[in-house]
This record gives C-alpha cells, sequence and structure tokens, in this order.
C-alpha cells in the first residue's frame, strides 16, 4: 500500500512518531570532567538557558561533557590530545581526579524513547586506567546502544542538537558533498543508511559464503567417487581378515590345549623332586643351626676372655700410676719442710729492721710541728694588710663615683640652661601646633568609632556563617564516618572471604593432587612386590589364566579397621589368589622363567582356614571382632580370608591385647586398632606407625580425596555467592563515600572562606582598636604637653638664673672630691707592696712542710708494706703445713687401693684359665657337625641338579604355551579365553593350515587397504549433502539481503527528497527574516543521485551580488549558517540543542535578531546555548554563570532570570 505522499507505511510511522516526539533535557550531573572536580549539576527547563563566564572559566567543558557522554570517541573534538585529558588532572592545590564520570538525565514522558520509565539517564565513566563503562538507567551497555538510542532523533554524536562554532562554520565553508551528514540527519535517514550499511555488510560475507561453500563442494565432488572403491576394497580386506583370524585362532587354541596337559605331567614330576631337595635341606637347616649354636658360645667366651684380660691390664696401670705418685708426694713433703724454715728466718730479719723507720718519723713531724707555727703568723699578717687593702680601695671609688655624679649634675645644669633659653624662645609656635593637631584627633575619633561598628556587625554575620558550616561540615564527617566504618567493615570481611576462599582452594588442589597421586599408585600397582606386578599384568594381557589377584584387591575394609586389618595381613596382602594349583603352578614357573622373583600363591581349590570359635571372645574388655569379620569379600574368597584373619581378634589397645592373649593361652594372635600385635606363644610386636594410604585402603582413601574436594569447591561456590554480595556492598559504601566527599570539599572550601573573612575582620578591627588607642594616647599627651608649654612660656627667664647658682655649687664640691681621691690612690699602693712580700714568705715556708710530709709519708709506707710481708709469711706457713698433713693422708689411702688391686689380678687369672678350658671343648664338637654338614651338602646338590633339570624343561614348555598366547595379543589382542570363545573346532588339522595360506595369499593380493576409507567415505557423501543445502539457503539469503538494500534505498531516497525540499523552502523564509530581505536557496548538486549527491548554497543579501559564498564576511557566513540550522529546526525540531558560542562572529544588531529568532522555536525545542553576548544573554531564562576563582577548577552560579523579574516587578 502506498500513501498519497509516496512514502511507505514505516516511514510515515516513523515521522509521526518524530512530531510526537517531546524528549527534554532534564539534568546534567558532570565530576571529575575537564575543569570540573567537584560534583556539579545542572537542572534545565524549558525555553532557553544561557552558560556564561569568562573566556578560559570552562564553560565549552559542558558543550564537551554533553558529546562525551552521548558517545564521542574523538579527542579532537573533545578539545584534547587523549581520551585521558579529559579527566581532572589536578592544580596546585588539588590531586588528579582517578576518574571522569557524566550522566545526562532526559525526559521520556511519551514514551518516544524505548524504556518505560518517565526520565532516561545515560552515563558514562572512564578510569585513568582506560577502563571504560556506559549506563542507560542504570544498566551496563555497549557504546552502540547509547548510538542507536537516540538514532534519527538529531541528539547523536552525528546529529545537529550539539552544535558549536566549527560546526556551524563547517555547513557554509565545506564542500557540497560534505554538507550532507547534517542534512541527512535532519532529513531522518541515518538510521536507515545504517540499516542499509548492515545489509551491505551482511550482503559482503554471504557472498563469501557462498563462494566458499561452491569451492568446497567442487572438491569434496572430487573426492566422493575415489573413496567408494576404498571402501569397497576396506569391506572385502575386513571379511578375509575375519575368516583367517578366526581360523588361525581355531589353531592355536587347540595347540594350547595339548601343551596344557604336557605340563601338567611336568608339573607333578617337579613337585616330587622338590619335595625331597625340602627334606635334605632341612637336615642341612638343623645342622647349620646346631653349628651355629656352638660357634655362638663360643665367641661368648672368647669375648669374656677379653673383658677380663683388659680389666686385668687396667688394674696393674693403675697400680703403676699409683706408686709414681706416692713417690712425688713425699718429694713435696720435704720441700715444704724447708720453705717453713726459710719463712721464720725472714720474720725474725723484719722485725730488726721495723725500730729504724719509727725514730726517723718521729723526726720528721716535729720539723712540720715548728714550721707549721710559723706559717700561721705569716697568714695573720696577709689578712690585716687585705683588709687595709680592700678599706682603702672602697675610700677611692667612692670618690671616684661622687665625681662622675657631680660632673654628670654638671652636664644636666648646662643643658637645662640651654633648653630653658630655647623653649622662651619657640613656646608661642608650639602652641598654636599643638592646639591644630588636637582638632585632627577629634575628626578622627569620630569617623573610627562609625568604622569599628560596621567592622563589628559584618564580623557577627561572619561568626554566624561559619558556625553554620561548621556544623554542616561536621554532620557530613559524621556521615563519611560511618560510610567508611561500612566501608571497612565490608573490606575486611571481603578480605577475610578471599583468604577462606583461597585457603579452601589450595586445599582442594591438594586434596585432588594426592588423589591423583594415589590413583596412579593404585593403577601401576605402587608398593607391590616385583613379582606380584608381573604376574597381575600377565594375567591382565591374558598370558596367564586362573590369577584373581592380590588379596588386598580383593576385600574391602573400614577406614576404622584398615589399619589394624593392614598390620594383621602384613606380606599376605601381597599373597595372589589362583583359582587351582595348576595356576599356582604356572604363575611360579613363568616368575622362574622371567627371573622376576618370588610370590605365594593361594589356590581357591586347597586353602581353607580355620576361624576362631570360642565363645567368650565377645564378652571380652575391648574386643572389636574377628579379623576375617572385619572385611567384605566375594563368598568365593572367603576361605582364603578364613586361611589369612580367621584366626586374629581385633581389640581396642594394648592393654585389651595382653589381657585377651593372656586369657586364651596365647593361642592365636591378637592386634589394637593402632597397629600393635601379641603373636601367638606371647612375643610382642609394636611401635609407631606411619598413617599413611596402604595398600589396602588407598582405594578407600581416594575416594575420601575426592569427596573432600567436592565439599571444598561446594562451599568456594557459597564463598563465591557471599564476596559478591560483600563486593556490592563495598562499592556502594565506596560511592557514597566519594559523593559525601565531594560535599565535603565544597563545605571545606566555604569554612576556609569564612575563616578568611573572620581573619580580616578581626584584622580589620585590631587595627581599628590600635589606631583609636593610640589616638587617645596622643590627645592626652598633647593637652599635657600643651599646659607645660603655657606654664613654660611664663617662667623661662627665672629657671635660667637658677640653674646657673646651682652650676657653679656643683664646680666646686667636684674639686673637693678629686683631691681626696688623689690622697687614697697613693696609700693603696704601699698596702700592695707589703702584702706581695709576706705573700712571698708564706710560700717558701708551705714548700719546706710539703716536703717534710712527703717523706713521713715513704716512710709510714714503707713500715705497712714490712707488717703486709709478715702476714704473708706466716700465712704461707701455715698453709705448708695443712699440705703436708694432706699428702701424707692420700699417700695413706693410695697403698690401701693398691693392696685390693693386687688381689683383684690374681682372681681375674683364675676366671681366664676357666674360660680357656670350655671354648676348647665347643671347638672339638664343632669339627664333628662340619663334617656331617659336608656329606648332607653334597646330596643337597644332587637333588638341586635334578630339580633344575625339571624346571628348565618345565620353562621351555611354558615359554612356548606363553608365546602363543603373546602372538595372540600382539596379533589380535585377545586373551586366551576371549580367544576360545572365537575358536571353532578343527577336526582337520592340515586342511585347516591350507585354508589359512590361501587366506593369507588372498589378502597380501589386495595390496595397501586405505581402512578409514569406508568412515571417511560416509562422512565426506553426508558433508556434500550438507554442504549443498547450505549452498542454496546461502543463495536465498543473498536474494533476500538486495531486496532489503533496494527497498531501504527507496524509502531513503523519498524521505530525503521530502525533507530536503521543506528545508530548503524554510532556508529562503529565514534567510529573509534574518537579513530583512535577500533572497536563498538550497539545491542538490547532482539531483539524479539524490542520495549521494551534494548540497549547494545560494545567497544575495540585501543590496549585494554573491556569486561565492567565501566572498560573505565572516559574520555573513555565521548568519547564513544560522538561517540553515534554523530551516532545519524547522522541519526537524530536534527535543533540545546545546549551542556553543555559534553566535561569536556575529555583530550586536545580528546577535538580538538571533536571540530574538531562537525563542520563537522554543515551543518545540529547549535551547541551553553557551555564550558571552549580552543579547543572547537578555533572551535567556535562566543563566548559569561559570566562574574560576580557584585556578583550574570551574564553579557554577545559576540564576532564574523569570523568578527575578517576578520579584522585582519587571515587564
Amino acid at each position: 500500500m502506498i500513501l498519497k505522499s509516496g512514502r511507505t507505511p514505516m516511514c510515515a510511522a516513523l515521522m509521526s512518531k518524530w512530531r510526537m516526539c517531546s524528549l527534554r533535557l532534564r539534568g546534567l550531573e558532570i565530576q571529575g570532567f575537564k575543569s570540573f572536580p567537584d560534583k556539579t549539576r545542572l537542572t534545565f527547563h524549558d525555553g532557553i538557558t544561557a552558560v556564561v563566564g569568562p573566556n578560559g572559566s570552562g564553560k565549552s567543558n559542558i558543550a564537551d561533557a554533553v558529546r562525551w557522554v552521548l558517545g564521542e570517541q574523538s579527542t579532537k573534538t573533545l578539545r584534547g590530545g587523549k581520551m585521558e585529558d579529559v579527566i581532572f588532572g589536578g592544580t596546585q592545590a588539588r590531586k588528579p581526579q582517578g576518574y571522569a564520570h557524566v550522566q545526562l538525565t532526559i525526559e521520556n514522558a511519551d514514551g518516544a524513547l524505548p524504556y518505560d520509565s518517565a526520565e532516561v539517564s545515560v552515563s558514562r565513566r572512564l578510569y585513568r586506567s582506560g577502563e571504560s563503562e556506559y549506563r542507560i538507567n542504570g544498566t551496563s551497555v555497549r557504546l552502540r546502544d547509547v548510538h542507536e538510542l537516540f538514532m534519527d532523533t538529531g541528539l547523536g554524536r552525528d546529529g545537529y542538537s550539539i552544535i558549536g562554532q566549527g560546526r556551524i562554520a563547517e555547513i557554509v565553508s565545506a564542500k557540497s558533498t560534505q554538507r550532507r551528514e547534517i542534512f541527512e540527519e535532519a532529513a531522518g535517514i541515518s538510521k536507515y543508511r545504517y540499516r542499509r550499511q548492515e545489509a551491505q555488510r551482511r550482503l559482503e560475507a554471504a557472498e563469501e559464503n557462498l563462494l566458499r561453500l561452491r569451492d568446497i563442494l567442487a572438491e569434496l565432488e572430487a573426492r566422493v567417487g575415489p573413496l567408494q572403491a576404498q571402501a569397497e576394497k576396506a569391506r572385502r580386506f575386513l571379511t578375509l581378515a575375519e575368516e583367517k583370524k578366526t581360523l588361525e585362532l581355531s589353531l592355536w587354541i587347540a595347540t594350547l590345549d595339548r601343551s596344557r596337559a604336557l605340563l601338567r605331567e611336568q608339573e607333578d614330576k617337579l613337585l616330587l623332586c622338590r619335595d625331597d631337595h625340602d627334606r635334605i635341606q632341612a637336615e642341612m637347616d638343623a645342622v647349620e643351626q646346631r653349628i651355629n649354636a656352638l660357634y655362638a658360645d663360643m665367641q661368648a667366651l672368647a669375648v669374656e676372655i677379653d673383658e677380663r684380660r683388659a680389666q686385668a691390664r687396667t688394674l696393674e696401670e693403675e697400680n703403676a700410676n699409683s706408686s709414681a705418685d706416692i713417690a712425688v708426694m713425699q718429694n713435696d713433703l720435704a720441700h715444704n719442710r724447708a720453705s717453713i724454715e726459710q719463712i721464720g728466718a725472714e720474720l725474725r730479719q723484719a722485725d730488726a729492721d721495723g725500730g729504724g723507720l719509727d725514730e726517723q718519723i718521729r723526726t720528721y713531724e716535729t720539723e712540720i710541728a715548728d714550721k707549721q707555727a710559723a706559717l700561721e703568723k705569716l697568714h695573720r699578717k696577709q689578712e690585716e694588710t687585705q683588709q687595709e687593702i680592700v678599706r682603702l680601695t672602697a675610700a677611692r671609688e667612692d670618690c671616684r663615683t661622687r665625681a662622675d655624679a657631680l660632673k654628670e649634675r654638671r652636664f644636666g645644669l648646662t643643658q637645662s640652661i640651654q633648653e630653658a633659653k630655647l623653649s622662651s624662645a619657640s613656646s608661642g609656635s608650639l602652641i598654636d601646633e599643638t592646639i591644630a593637631r588636637l582638632e585632627a584627633l577629634r575628626d578622627a575619633a569620630v569617623v573610627g568609632d562609625e568604622n569599628a561598628a560596621r567592622i563589628e556587625k559584618e564580623l557577627a554575620d561572619c561568626k554566624g556563617l561559619l558556625a553554620e558550616v561548621l556544623a554542616a561540615s561536621e554532620s557530613l564527617q559524621n556521615t563519611r564516618r560511618g560510610y567508611l566504618l561500612r566501608a571497612e567493615g565490608r573490606g575486611e570481611k571481603l578480605d577475610a572471604l578471599k583468604k577462606q576462599r583461597a585457603a579452601l582452594d589450595e586445599q582442594a588442589r591438594g586434596f585432588l593432587q594426592k588423589a591423583r597421586l594415589l590413583t596412579d599408585m593404585e593403577n601401576s600397582l605402587e608398593g607391590f612386590q616385583s613379582s606380584v606386578k608381573y604376574v597381575v599384568s600377565q594375567a591382565r594381557r591374558g598370558a596367564l589364566s586362573g590369577v584373581c589377584g592380590p588379596v588386598s584387591k580383593l576385600i574391602e575394609v573400614d577406614g576404622d579397621h584398615a589399619l589394624a586389618i593392614e598390620i594383621a595381613l602384613g606380606a599376605a596382602m601381597q599373597n595372589i589368589v589362583v583359582e587351582d594349583e595348576t595356576a599356582a603352578k604356572r604363575a611360579i614357573a613363568m616368575l622362574r622363567s622371567s627371573k622376576t622373583g618370588r610370590a605365594t600363591f593361594l589356590p581357591l581349590t586347597t586353602v581353607r582356614g580355620a576361624r576362631l570359635s570360642e565363645g567368650w571372645l565377645s564378652s571380652a574388655d575391648g574386643f572389636v571382632g574377628i579379623a576375617a569379620d572385619l572385611v567384605r569379600c566375594d563368598s568365593r574368597y572367603e576361605g582364603v580370608v578364613a586361611q589369612l584373619l580367621g584366626r586374629i581378634a581385633i581389640v581396642r589397645d594394648i592393654d585389651c591385647a595382653v589381657a585377651l592373649a593372656r586369657r586364651g593361652g596365647y593361642k592365636f594372635r591378637v592386634v589394637t586398632l593402632d597397629g600393635q600385635v601379641v603373636n601367638a606363644g606371647g612375643s610382642m610386636t609394636g611401635g609407631w606407625t606411619a598413617r599413611s594410604a596402604g595398600i589396602l585402603s588407598r582405594a578407600q582413601e581416594i575416594e575420601s580425596l575426592r569427596a573432600q574436594a567436592k565439599d571444598c569447591a561446594d562451599r568456594m561456590e557459597r564463598l563465591d555467592g557471599e564476596i559478591k554480595t560483600v563486593q556490592e556492598e563495598l562499592s556502594a559504601a565506596q560511592a557514597a563515600i566519594l559523593g559525601v566527599d565531594g560535599e565535603l570539599a565544597t563545605a571545606q572550601e566555604d569554612r576556609i572562606r569564612c575563616e578568611s573573612e573572620q581573619k580580616r575582620l578581626l584584622a580589620a578591627q585590631a587595627d581599628a582598636a590600635r589606631v583609636r588607642e593610640q589616638a587617645a594616647r596622643e590627645y592626652e599627651a598633647l593637652e599635657a604637653r600643651l599646659r607645660e608649654l603655657r606654664a613654660a612660656g611664663v617662667s623661662a627667664d627665672g629657671l635660667i638664673q637658677e640653674l646657673s647658682g646651682q652650676l657653679d655649687e656643683v664646680a666646686r664640691q667636684l674639686g673637693e672630691v678629686n683631691e681626696g681621691r688623689d690622697a687614697y690612690a697613693s696609700r693603696l699602693d704601699q698596702a700592695s707592696e707589703a702584702l706581695a712580700q709576706v705573700n712571698v714568705a708564706a710560700a717558701a715556708l708551705e714548700k719546706e712542710i710539703d716536703g717534710a710530709r712527703l717523706m713521713m709519708e715513704q716512710l709510714a709506707g714503707q713500715k705497712e708494706h714490712r707488717r703486709e710481708q709478715e702476714r704473708a709469711l706466716k700465712e704461707r706457713a701455715a698453709r705448708l703445713e695443712e699440705e703436708n698433713e694432706a699428702v701424707r693422708q692420700r699417700i695413706s689411702d693410695l697403698e690401701a687401693a693398691r693392696r685390693k688391686r693386687t688381689a683383684r689380678i690374681e682372681t681375674i687369672g683364675t676366671e681366664i684359665a676357666e674360660r680357656t678350658a670350655r671354648r676348647n671343648e665347643c671347638e672339638s664338637g664343632t669339627a664333628a657337625l662340619r663334617a656331617d654338614e659336608k656329606e648332607i651338602a653334597a646330596r643337597r646338590e644332587t637333588a638341586a641338579r635334578e630339580l633344575a633339570r625339571l624346571e628348565e624343561k618345565k620353562a621351555s614348555m611354558q615359554g612356548e604355551y606363553d608365546a602363543i598366547i603373546a602372538r595372540m595379543w600382539d596379533e589380535y589382542e585377545v586373551t586366551r579365553s576371549q580367544a576360545a570363545e572365537l575358536a571353532q573346532p578343527v577336526e582337520d588339522t592340515p586342511a585347516a593350515q591350507r585354508r589359512l595360506g590361501e587366506l593369507k595369499g588372498k589378502i597380501k593380493a589386495l595390496g595397501s587397504v586405505n581402512l578409514g576409507a569406508i568412515e571417511e567415505y560416509g562422512e565426506v557423501s553426508e558433508r556434500y549433502t550438507f554442504l549443498k543445502t547450505q549452498t542454496e539457503d546461502a543463495e536465498r539469503s543473498r536474494a533476500e539481503l538486495l531486496r532489503l538494500i533496494e527497498r531501504l534505498t527507496s524509502d531513503m531516497r523519498t524521505i530525503f527528497s521530502e525533507n530536503f525540499t521543506k528545508i530548503a523552502a524554510n532556508f529562503s523564509v529565514v534567510f529573509t527574516e534574518l537579513f530583512d530581505g535577500g533572497k536563498a536557496s538550497l539545491s542538490l548538486a547532482d539531483p539524479t543521485d539524490v542520495l549521494e549527491s551534494g548540497i549547494d548554497i545560494f545567497v544575495q543579501p540585501p543590496g549585494k551580488i554573491i556569486k561565492n559564498l567565501s566572498a560573505l564576511s565572516g559574520g555573513e557566513q555565521a548568519f547564513v549558517a544560522i538561517a540553515i540550522y534554523f530551516a532545519i529546526l524547522k522541519v526537524r525540531p530536534s527535543p533540545f540543542c546545546l549551542l556553543d558560542e555559534i553566535e561569536a562572529a556575529l555583530d550586536d544588531v545580528n546577535v538580538v535578531k538571533y536571540a530574538q529568532y531562537l525563542r520563537t522555536l522554543c515551543d518545540k525545542t529547549q535551547f541551553i546555548t553557551i555564550t558571552h553576548r549580552r543579547g543572547t544573554m537578555e533572551e535567556a531564562d535562566v543563566l548559569y554563570g561559570v566562574t574560576m576563582q580557584e585556578e583550574g577548577v570551574s564553579k557554577l552560579l545559576e540564576l532564574n532570570v523569570g523568578e527575578i523579574e517576578g520579584k522585582l516587578g519587571i515587564q
């Protein structure tokens, strides 16, 4: 269906929706973007909102913020070098911000945008790390989603809702083909062009895909035929190979049956020979045991003999040492006696020398006393002379002081006389000056009082404002502390949860790693003997039949009993359970032939164990159970379990084990849960056991480890949920802190501003008070001075006469004082000379007294030294006497000990002779047993050679048997039992062998066979069919895309033509209105190509003939571009427009025309204009002022013009 206008229904619906669209910009929130570090919110109303401010204040950053939040990616358009430049970079007073955030709020009351909410918020955030995010209504979206949201609304990144100086100039100065962008957005075909480009991209992809599909189909067609032939050949080969396999396995099975009968005969012979060998070996063991017993006795006697001989040698050495010590001590006694006699002689000589020293000391004492008396007389003379000197000095200084005072008095009187003379001459002029100064001070006091009152009022207002700011700041601080405590708590909890998760992750990895290790050990039979591993591996390959497995693999046990069962079994855990004796013999022969060790086999047909049957066991203290009852196994292995564990009791601890074994007469083994053992017969085995995964409990521990790992994983999953919740709570708290920080920063700025103003006012108040105080003091001083001047003018002459008389009297007194001072100085010199003579005599006496005292002290020291020597000699003599007594006692003790040792040496000699005789008897018995041992060894060697011959023959037969088993495995990977199931009875062996030869010939004749061709042919055939279907689908898709592109192109051509015609018509009208006349038109450079043609502009201002737009002045070009912009808005009104100084180039008259015309468009469009022109500001409804009081930081001030006009009554 086509409407009369020629537009499709889709086009008509889009235009209808556009006309009904009433989107309005309601708010813009900026934080950390360019010069707006603090959270700043602009609220927009209908009409015109003007953002004004001086150059460099940051007002154009508001337009950049809107471009940026709508998805602008060009850093050049955003006036930066890189995208990170939009984040506030910091100033000298502020740190750089970590991110930039802008949020745009749009009214969506009529649902023009595809959201149910009445408002739609679009936000963008960029971090310094480069991370960026877009959100619509708080939901994270892609940049593409933002672009598509505003496409064909005029609000997108390529729309005409945001126009700056450069963009408005491009409309006129750009080439005709470069003007299409804004006209396409205005015509409403951007979304169509976008969809057509998407369809073209999909068409290109479809054509490439179609080309690739055709190439692959051609390749597959070339492969299908050869692969079909190869598949037929492969099927023929498989038929022949299957017949060959059945026939060959049948022949091998027949051969194995014959070999098994021969092996059984050989095993019987071996058994008889082995019994004979074992009997001879038992005789040899008995003889060797007796020889070893005699040898042990001989060794024990030899040790005892050596020990006693060593004791005798030790005692003899001790006797020799004692004799030497006694000789040394006797020599010490003689030396000490001689020393005592020498000390006595020295003491007697010291008594004789002491008398002479006492006489010398008494002589020096008398001499010192005489000279001390003479010295005291000289000291008294010194004191008398000193006192006289002090008295004379004081008198002389008194005269000097009086003279100085009289001189000062004379100088003062002279000065006073001169001043009085000057005062008398100038007192008149000074009185007049003082009166004038007093009048000026009275006038200044009146002005100062008025200024002080004004400052007092301003200071009170400032204090009140500061109190409000401090209260608000304190409230914000409390709020921030609350959020901070919440964030710290969430952060600590988050760290704790992450640590818990890391610990659980590490535990889980440890459990899984240990489980893998134990699994590898289990699979490789780690811990088993090499012989056991060999037998089990051969059984798995089918080379050895009748093997059930090791005991540990055939039983299960609970974890609580695992250690006890492992200890009870011991090495028997590695015993191999086999079906019968024949299987055991085959396995033993294989071990012997391969030389891989020995193993114990438990045939199910012969092993029949006994069990404990005492009824009293169940009531015994600590009894857990019979070991055989604590394990689980298949019923066919119960006899083996009874043999190994039927006569072993499991109890709680070692005390219970000892009591139970004693009560049972030590007839069976008892094992505790922790692995201690009381053996039959009473011996005990125990100690510490390293608890790790044993052979028996390894599989159970693997399951336990995996269960623990799964539990850790479940707990980690729960922790992940908690971590996510706590992370969200932490993010919310941190976001709240950032919000409060912004408010705190604003409050801090207000506080600093108030405090600064308060300081200024307080300083001004103090200065005013200081000035008033100084003025008051000066006023009082001037009044006093005035009185003095008036008095001085009357009495100046009388004062001069009085002062002259005082000056003469002072001159007389000064002469008398100078005469007395000279007399005292002469007497002082005489007294000083006498004092010097007395001082010399006293010093000589003091020196003589000091010398005598020194000699007396030396003599006293010599006397004391002699006393010390006497004491030391007496002490030494006493000490030597004590040493002699101790030495005599020591000699007595040594002689007694020597006599005892001599008696012990004689006893040891007797014991050595007795043990030597016993050792000789043991040697004789050993020689007789050695002869018997030689004869038994000869018989054992003969039996061993026969046994080896039989075993070698059996091994050869077993080797042939095993070779056939191995060949079956190598050729067809089947065991003997599997081969027996596949084999057919062979009635005629030669005929079967001939048929086998024929089959091999036919297979060889086929040559090389590609067995994979069967499967490959199926895959290629299936793929060929599939791709052929895909090719047909791709061709249909290509045709549909071509039709879609054609339809979109037709719609774009229709819509653009209609809207361009309307814009051109409106341009002619708007141009005439703005230029007050003239003519203007818009036309397509190529009317035949509507969608790619450039757009030409023709204008003719009143009174001018213009052939080229470049001939217009800059202001005229800007006005033409504005006329085109207004023409677009009349056809396709944008919900809101942000105009960034587009009228900057206009003169004042045209600015007024521009602003008035802007007002006529406000009924359909909301305008936000960034300007510094008066005419635009006067037309605005709301003014936002942008200032930069703080360097590098923009601030906003809102002024609602309508409200102010209403309050002031302005029409």
